[in-house]
């Protein structure tokens, strides 16, 4: 996060580009995106931000009570995790190991309830690990994608991401996400192999493989902000 002082509140994100004018963004989470032209200095953005202080407070402040559920976990018992587009309830366990398992509901063993966070973060890594390598495995035997490495990070903001040397990267709370919605976001980075812009090019690149990827990438614009454990 971009932190410009005590009262100017926090940028999540920068996103820079050929637009004339500055536009500010808060996500349901609270997260602030700027969108800012090109030219567009550290200086001149926080300048920016600072004179929209007051919005951008009291619209994080409205959101935090319209979306109670976008709090971060207590880890408690009946509280709602996500995996695969549904939510399953955690329940405490006795049973020393495996420490979370999925069936039905989450159950947590009982000795690791001070390290649910660490837990879980971990497991939906390992789940993401082995979904989107089929993912990409099923994709590359049809269309030949020259895949280096994959990546599973910690990233907030971003779903998905393509390197220079062909590495692939994934946050860990995609496997939170519908199955569909995770193969979207595959292709997404995968066509990004073959056009690395967001130009027209690159989205027929997309919808060539995926058709339907519009109402995917709708829903993670709907829903993503609950799929977190922060």
């Amino acid at each position: 996060m971009y932190n410009y002082g005590i009262m100017t509140p926090k940028i999540s994100q920068i996103i820079r580009s050929n637009r004339k004018t500055f536009s500010l963004e808060v996500k349901p989470d609270g997260r602030l995106i700027v969108r800012a032209p090109k030219a567009a200095d550290d200086d001149l953005i926080k300048i920016m931000v600072a004179k929209k202080a007051d919005w951008i407070v009291k619209t994080q402040s409205r959101l935090a009570s319209q979306y109670p559920e976008l709090a971060p976990p207590s880890f408690t018992p009946g509280e709602q995790f996500w995996y695969l587009g549904d939510k399953y309830p955690l329940k405490i366990t006795d049973r020393q190991r495996p420490l979370l398992e999925l069936d039905g509901a989450f159950y947590l063993s009982r000795e690791a309830q001070d390290r649910a966070k660490e837990i879980f973060t971990e497991w939906y890594r390992e789940e993401t690990r082995k979904i989107t390598a089929d993912l990409i495995a099923s994709y590359k035997i049809d269309d030949k994608f020259n895949v280096s490495q994959v990546h599973i990070t910690s990233a907030r903001t971003r779903w998905g991401s393509c390197s220079g040397k062909n590495n692939l990267n994934f946050t860990y709370r995609l496997s939170m996400a519908p199955l569909e919605v995770i193969d979207y976001v595959v292709v997404h980075e995968l066509a990004h192999l073959k056009v690395r812009n967001h130009s027209k090019a690159f989205w027929d690149a997309v919808a060539q493989i995926k058709p339907d990827y519009k109402k995917h990438r709708k829903w993670l614009k709907d829903n993503g902000a609950l799929l977190s454990l922060e």
